[in-house]
């Protein structure tokens, strides 16, 4: 199992003015790691799987975590599918959102997979404070300063950013609803 250590988080404006969170880790052999979610991804994730919409440390957890899943509604990974493992199963295929009978039911089954990267593949931690990289301020985003950083107090600030919109969310449910022929 790979241990990554968060070394810095901050807001990124795309080109097309998507908000994304870039959550920088490094790897027990020290070489770097980055996530890359947009920020939309937690409004959507509550939706989804029906996740307490104000609980970013959850959200947060899930919407990193997911990323070393392997794709449940692909034939070729249903035998060593963590919910399947669990009788998790829709027409003998893992549950997963597309085809799980209720949104209880889907977060129960992506909970199980998460559940299962954090034990087996990788676990991500917020360190002590200590010197990190960091991504310059400026113009010359590329370049890379080592300075003092606490990744706590980092990531505490952008979470203070994320303000789930119910407006947004609504219309997010009705579409998954549509979508899925079924409630979200």
């Amino acid at each position: 199992m790979i241990n990554r250590e968060i070394t810095d988080a901050y807001p990124w404006l795309g080109d097309d003015d998507t908000e994304w969170w870039m959550i920088h880790t490094t790897n027990p052999d020290g070489r770097p790691y980055v996530y890359a979610m947009p920020a939309c991804t937690f409004e959507n994730l509550a939706v989804e799987y029906g996740f307490e919409p104000d609980d970013i440390d959850t959200l947060l957890d899930v919407a990193i975590h997911q990323f070393h899943i392997p794709e449940p509604s692909m034939r070729r990974n249903h035998a060593d599918d963590p919910a399947a493992g669990k009788g998790l199963l829709r027409k003998g295929a893992p549950v997963h959102l597309g085809n799980a009978d209720s949104t209880a039911q889907a977060r129960t089954a992506h909970l199980e997979r998460i559940a299962w990267v954090k034990e087996k593949l990788v676990r991500v931690t917020v360190p002590e404070r200590g010197q990190r990289r960091t991504v310059a301020s400026g113009l010359d985003r590329a370049a890379v300063d080592a300075v003092e950083v606490d990744p706590h107090e980092r990531l505490a600030a952008l979470k203070a950013t994320y303000k789930p919109d119910k407006s947004r969310m609504a219309d997010t449910r009705n579409a998954l609803s549509m979508l899925l022929g079924r409630p979200v």
